[in-house]
């Protein structure tokens, strides 16, 4: 690490040009790749590729084509929507959509209408021949004796199209539903353009003034993403611009007369105007009592320029106005632009090695703003320290790369080797992750201990020659504030060690334990902004309404067989005793689920007591072995049956029916359930284990859906998470624990640095379950932000702690000094991201509020473990080899390793 970090110096010094001329040549090439590194549509084989779910979901979309449903949400003023309103609205809007461009759309199937609604059947009695209703109770006893007349299975997905309070004997229901069935494409534009089209419809229809008619379906959620991204890409500006405003106060060089504290004054004023202009649209969102509606309709461009033109305005006053608060515009534009930099690098590289970004590839930038915030911190304030007591530019830039960059050298290649264990992972964008994580953090030290010296080198030299160079303001970090509180702080290390070192580790216990109540739950409704007329009709579907789901089961092999046919029709019956999945009781007191399958479709068509009866294929089905049971002998060919239901419904066959080559080799069972997202896991296991008797006649069987699917990610995510975690905070440990030999022969440093890291981690979990901030997709990322922030914490604050100790003869002196120095520069590191990315806490999607307020409490809780919890450890492993009579740390060995300050 010595060499390398007298490397970086040495060409710092010799060539800052080329430095600088590299740095912008390598970012404007991979910068070329990086705005093409978008996140993918399908996010789920990144997470599990190789789930037998995902690839069933896709067999069953190729083999047996797939169909998608619009809900249309009917509600009305009076609290009553089967009334001649409702049903005007109702036969207004299938006249409305048929009507339209999407009626090309609209899929009509024998026996299922491509338009179903709630009053069905009081249009079906009026197409039989019923007097067209003129009142409110002609509606009701129209919808009374339809119900009556249709068959129990039919009756039980109508009862389903009525809101919770209904009452079929009187006929009243708050809320209806219709349903709009229709084509399906695998090209996601082709189908947002379907439903769009649809649903511009419904929203077109003229209905009574009392009517109101909503249109829902998934695909439209999917599609209004780009309201979410947008909404993402102001959250992000304006945590930039509040970082920049903080960095700002943090650079700030000591004003030197009234006029530089105006200016200084003035500026602050307009960047913080600047930062609250961009949120103001978030808060208006959040707060709509509070703020005018016209701030949360603002374009993002419009709201973006005129807050750069009030930093713009800063900047260029502080500049032009004061010679110290110029040197703090270029510290703090050199960080921000060099963080930009180290992302565009990151992202380039993604772009030319993934091709497309991972979900969780996306919060790697808040953790290379952290990272390069707290980098350039501590670089700046050890080089003005330098410059403050004498030293030349020259000797200044070195030393601070020569102190520092140790630091630097060790908390990145720690950070870096512990992301780069997750290229082991299963789990693509697990392995994607670690990657780019440490790509990212490699790049970030690189350019702050090359770049930027060489910037400020160059910008000082020439002040030097012509002796302008103020270094009067560039006062040590003892002379400010924040640096003089958290110097305070070390009288709990100093005096009360042992106490701070048990709270910690309590604490750590009632996090774990909070840790295992930790609930792992996600819905694709929490990134619908809560603003959004789509959730708020989503919710409504969910609470008051227990209409069905398909969950699919997925057979493959020779399913003609009769023992294929035997376990399927045994596996069938079982379902329908499995929790969530919907049934019906035959008269001869039979559960039979409720769906469309190969079993249901065939004895529709030769059960005697079917309303669907067909002899011609019972007379099929009895040559080929059935007996009154529906059972068949074991070796029974059922192709000639089979062949006869294709000739006579090829449609209704090929939905269920799978063949390839003139043979038969799977079959497709859809059930109606009510899982929903949060029992997805449980009837999944229920299906599966129903399907048991197909699986062992040597068939395959998988349950799938998209429900099923997005409970087995957060599952495969969770789990992997623990495995990953583990793996990066080992590598941690063990290089830290070789370092620290090498460096002091004392590796217990590297057990102690690592540990107050994985408390964190135990505390922000806890605490996660303490607020009931489930984990879920975002917060997943957590622990990884935790780990990529809190070990270059813990190593700045431990080696800072050996250099002072080589220099004083107690630890409480020592200890002063780098709470003073380094948890100063850590605590204004952690105060800038803490700041930038608490405006997440204002976003309308839920999963990013919590992102938001998550994030900053792991950043303080990282600021207290490394100024409180690890300086307690310190003290405590100092006394104790001081109490043996050792010598805690050798000089020569210690300065060999790391080198000597000049």
């Amino acid at each position: 690490m010595k060499t390398l970090v007298n490397g970086l110096a040495a060409v710092v010094r010799k060539t800052p040009w080329l430095v600088i001329v590299t740095a912008i040549a390598v970012t404007v090439v991979l910068g070329s790749f990086a705005s093409d590194f978008q996140p993918a549509e399908d996010q789920n084989e990144s997470f599990a590729p190789d789930a037998p779910e995902l690839s069933a979901s896709a067999y069953i979309a190729g083999t047996f084509g797939a169909t998608s449903r619009m809900q249309v949400l009917t509600s009305s003023a009076t609290g009553d929507v089967i009334t001649l309103a409702g049903l005007e609205a109702v036969t207004a809007m299938e006249e409305s959509v048929r009507g339209s461009d999407a009626s090309q759309y609209i899929l009509d199937q024998p026996g299922s209408p491509g338009i179903l609604s709630y009053l069905t059947p009081v249009l079906s009695a009026i197409e039989a021949g019923a007097p067209v209703p003129v009142t409110d109770d002609d509606v009701k006893a129209l919808y009374i004796a339809g119900m009556e007349g249709i068959p129990e299975d039919f009756r039980s997905f109508m009862t389903a199209l009525v809101s919770d309070d209904a009452d079929l004997e009187n006929a009243t229901a708050e809320f209806g539903l219709s349903i709009v069935t229709y084509a399906t494409t695998e090209d996601f534009e082709e189908l947002s353009h379907r439903a769009e089209s649809i649903a511009a419809a419904v929203e077109s229809t003229p209905t009574p003034s009392d009517i109101t008619l909503e249109p829902f379906s998934l695909t439209l959620i999917f599609g209004s993403m780009g309201d979410f991204q947008m909404e993402v890409a102001r959250l992000l500006a304006a945590a930039a611009l509040i970082i920049l405003l903080v960095l700002a106060v943090v650079f700030v060089v000591q004003p030197e007369s009234r006029k530089d504290r105006g200016l200084n004054a003035v500026g602050l004023l307009l960047m913080a105007t600047g930062s609250s202009i961009v949120a103001a649209p978030g808060l208006a969102l959040i707060f709509p009592d509070v703020f005018p509606a016209s701030w949360g309709e603002a374009q993002l461009r419009t709201v973006l320029m005129i807050g750069l033109l009030f930093y713009f305005a800063a900047f260029l006053l502080w500049t032009v106005g004061s010679r110290r608060l110029r040197r703090t515009t270029a510290d703090t534009l050199l960080t921000f632009l060099t963080i930009g930099f180290a992302i565009q690098w990151m992202n380039g590289y993604g772009r030319l090695r993934f091709e497309d970004a991972s979900q969780m590839a996306q919060i790697l930038p808040i953790l290379l703003i952290g990272l390069g915030v707290d980098y350039s911190i501590h670089m700046t304030a050890r080089y003005r320290k330098e410059l403050h007591e004498g030293a030349s530019v020259d000797i200044a830039v070195r030393t601070a790369i020569r102190t520092v960059g140790i630091a630097l050298v060790l908390a990145t290649l720690t950070t870096a080797v512990g992301f780069l264990t997750n290229v082991f992972n299963d789990l693509p964008a697990l392995a994607e992750f670690g990657e780019l994580a440490a790509v990212g953090i490699g790049s970030s030290f690189l350019l702050m201990l090359t770049f930027v010296p060489s910037v400020r080198q160059l910008l000082d030299r020439r002040a030097e020659k012509h002796g302008r160079l103020d270094t009067g303001g560039l006062e040590a970090g003892e002379s400010r504030l924040l640096p003089k509180l958290i110097g305070r702080t070390s009288v709990l290390p100093r005096r009360f060690a042992a106490f701070t070192v048990i709270v910690a580790l309590v604490l750590g216990g009632f996090g774990a334990f909070g840790m295992t109540r930790l609930s792992t739950e996600f819905s694709f409704l929490d990134f619908v902004p809560t603003t959004s007329p789509l959730r708020a009709t989503a919710l409504t579907l969910s609470e008051r309404f227990d209409f069905p789901e398909s969950t699919s089961v997925l057979v493959r092999g020779e399913v003609a067989t009769g023992s294929a046919w035997n376990a399927l029709f045994a596996s069938d019956l079982a379902a329908a005793n499995v929790d969530e999945v919907q049934f019906i009781v035959t008269a001869s007191g039979v559960r039979f689920p409720v769906g469309r399958s190969l079993t249901s479709v065939v004895l529709q068509w030769i059960k005697p007591t079917s309303e669907m009866y067909e002899p011609e294929l019972a007379d099929v089905a009895t040559e080929v072995g059935f007996t009154p049971m529906f059972t068949v002998p074991s070796d029974a060919d059922l192709t000639p049956l089979y062949d006869a239901a294709f000739a006579k419904d090829p449609i209704t066959m090929a939905a269920v029916l799978g063949s390839s080559d003139g043979s038969y080799e799977s079959a497709l069972y859809n059930f109606d359930t009510t899982a929903g997202e949060t029992a997805a896991g449980k009837l999944a296991e229920g299906l599966n284990a129903a399907f048991a008797p197909t699986n062992a006649a040597g068939l395959e069987a998988i349950t799938t859906s998209s429900f099923i699917i997005s409970d087995l990610v957060i599952k495969t995510l969770r789990d992997s998470q623990v495995s990953s975690l583990l793996l990066t905070l080992g590598a941690a440990l063990l290089l830290l624990v070789l370092n620290f030999w090498f460096e002091s022969r004392r590796p217990m440093l590297g057990v102690i640095t690592t540990l107050p890291v994985a408390i964190v981690v135990v505390w922000v979990f806890g605490l996660m379950a303490l607020f009931g901030i489930p984990f879920g997709p975002v917060t997943a990322t957590i622990s990884a932000l935790g780990i990529g922030i809190g070990i270059p914490y813990m190593i700045h604050v431990t080696h800072r702690y050996l250099e002072e100790r080589v220099d004083t003869e107690s630890s409480d002196e020592a200890i002063t000094e780098t709470l003073t120095h380094t948890g100063g520069a850590l605590a204004g590191s952690a105060l800038t991201t803490i700041a930038g990315f608490g405006i997440l806490v204002t976003s309308t999607a839920i999963p990013f509020r919590q992102f938001g307020f998550v994030i900053a409490y792991t950043i303080l809780l990282a600021l207290i473990a490394a100024v409180l919890v690890l300086p307690s450890m310190l003290v405590l492993w100092d006394r104790w080899h001081r109490d043996r009579g050792e010598t805690v740390l050798d000089r020569e060995v210690f300065e060999a390793a790391v080198g000597a300050a000049d």
